[in-house]
């Protein structure tokens, strides 16, 4: 009877997950005013705490004036736990967060995170207060953080506005804008995202616009990222590469407009490309993971001033790699060549090609900035990277929408029902659907767990468990070989695939056919 009983209850509840969707559980949030000022931020993370040293509540959001200045002392280092810092709500200019120079002349960067860092609304610069360029805007100094930027600004760092010291990190970057990386004088170091060879677990980047990065706007070194999602970025003067993906489980390369990317050209020696992606070592095809790269619908534009300028002994770098040519192939990519007049964009960096193999001219020049400044008071984003309706890129998208950041338009990012982007605990479309005779199950879990992927039939009865154990934060892929608890093949039809974990529920549907 007790059998009959949990089978009822599972059925239900599968049945109750397909109508109804999936379970989540959030504290209350609190939120606490932070006055600008020097060191006013940073003391007040620092010090919310209880008297015995608890944190008073780990749902806080610290929430900064919109316009307000704020001068910090110290890196935000956050070990134990989050920080999610935001704009008031409302109009006028994003607080500035800034590094200040203490007594004995030292400044450090904004953030060194060792936790979950999320920044909302905020403008965010390594340009200290007396004007000293500093390294890494944030630092993700620990495994399995989750770092989240949201219309925000990064603008200025000597070598990345990102750096991963950790590994299966989940970055997403969504309606923002990073700017100013890196000098001229070492162009090697210029990147949005460096990941430094550790594993990422989810990269996003969406909605974003890119300009004046002197390498590249995110660096493989090696790691693996399990789930890459690139999707309506604007980039814009970009010196040597454009984009280094490496190696990736599931990449979705698309909607992008690259402008004047890779633009030094490249020597017989170097491997620059604008979109750069590798094949999965044979560790991960051992473990049963297959590699989905979908490249579509991108723009890749140089300059002819700018390709006539390369030097001789030099070439104009490639789109793409071969490995990433072979994937927009099989992904019917729509490739265009088209350039952009936009309302307001930085100057073709025609001098500092010029200036940078000129052996003559010993301080290199640095791309047009526009007169943005970190400064107080001072224009923020100088540039408008709109474009006329007219230009047959303002209809090349996936959806007939404009290719690059579409807040310049005003337009909606679309998400298609297979490419819906995880941040929390996700349940991942199956792949390949329908299949025969197996399948990939992906899903993502923010904290690690106790964790099961069952199998049922249409009836809600137990087909296969095919997951039982405590796994670790990260993404995780599992395959379904088509059999039940005995080792026996099951027919053709539609089945149910759950997942479960402490405190989080949901399935999902697909299909078997013989």
């Amino acid at each position: 009877m007790k059998k009959n009983h949990s089978r009822i209850i599972s059925t239900f509840l599968v049945l109750t997950l397909i109508v109804f969707g999936s379970l989540s559980f959030v504290n209350a949030q609190r939120i606490v005013q932070v006055p600008q000022g020097v060191g006013t931020l940073d003391a007040t993370i620092r010090g919310d705490t209880l008297a015995n040293g608890q944190r008073v509540n780990l749902n806080t959001i610290y929430e900064l004036q919109r316009g307000g200045y704020y001068i910090t002392l110290s890196s935000i280092e956050n070990t134990t736990y989050p920080v999610h810092i935001r704009a008031a709500a409302g109009g006028g200019k994003k607080p500035i967060i800034r590094p200040g120079v203490s007594g004995g002349g030292v400044s450090n960067r904004p953030f060194q995170a060792r936790n979950n860092l999320t920044l909302e609304g905020v403008y965010v610069t390594n340009l200290d207060e007396q004007s000293a360029l500093l390294q890494n805007i944030i630092r993700l100094s620990a495994d399995n953080i989750k770092l989240t930027i949201i219309d925000s600004h990064l603008d200025r760092d000597l070598q990345a506005a990102i750096r991963c010291d950790g590994k299966n990190t989940k970055i997403i970057i969504k309606n923002s804008i990073i700017s100013n990386i890196g000098r001229m004088a070492s162009p090697d170091n210029g990147r949005g995202v460096d990941d430094r060879g550790n594993d990422i677990d989810t990269l996003i980047y969406e909605n974003n616009t890119w300009y004046n990065l002197t390498s590249r706007i995110l660096r493989d070194g090696g790691g693996i990222i399990k789930y890459c999602y690139i999707n309506h970025n604007t980039v814009v003067n970009v010196a040597q590469w454009g984009c280094s993906i490496g190696g990736a489980i599931e990449a979705h390369f698309r909607n992008n407009l690259f402008i004047n990317t890779g633009f030094l050209g490249r020597s017989s020696t170097q491997t620059w490309v604008m979109l750069e992606t590798a094949a999965l070592s044979q560790t991960w095809l051992d473990q049963g993971f297959t590699q989905r790269l979908m490249i579509h619908n991108n723009n890749f534009y140089v300059d002819p001033q700018l390709i006539a300028a390369i030097p001789s002994d030099r070439t104009p770098t490639p789109m793409m790699n071969d490995h990433a040519l072979a994937a927009a192939s099989l992904s019917g990519s729509t490739l265009y060549n088209q350039s952009v007049t936009f309302g307001a964009s930085p100057a073709v960096p025609l001098n500092v090609l010029q200036d940078y193999f000129n052996a003559a001219v010993t301080t290199k020049p640095d791309m047009d900035m526009g007169g943005g400044s970190p400064d107080f008071g001072k224009t923020q984003m100088p540039f408008i990277f709109s474009y006329p309706t007219s230009s047959p890129l303002y209809t090349a998208g996936t959806s007939a929408q404009p290719l690059g950041d579409l807040n310049y338009f005003g337009i909606p990012v679309s998400v298609t029902n297979d490419e819906i982007i995880a941040t929390d605990y996700q349940l991942y479309p199956n792949y390949p659907n329908p299949f025969n005779p197996s399948t990939n199950i992906r899903y993502s879990l923010p904290a690690a767990g106790n964790v099961k992927v069952e199998i049922f039939n249409t009836l809600g009865q137990l087909v296969n468990t095919i997951v039982n154990n405590y796994q670790e934060a990260g993404s995780h892929n599992v395959v379904w070989n088509g059999n039940d608890m005995n080792g026996n093949q099951v027919s053709t039809g539609i089945y149910i695939y759950k997942l479960s974990t402490n405190n989080f529920v949901t399935a999902k549907k697909m299909v078997l056919v013989k």
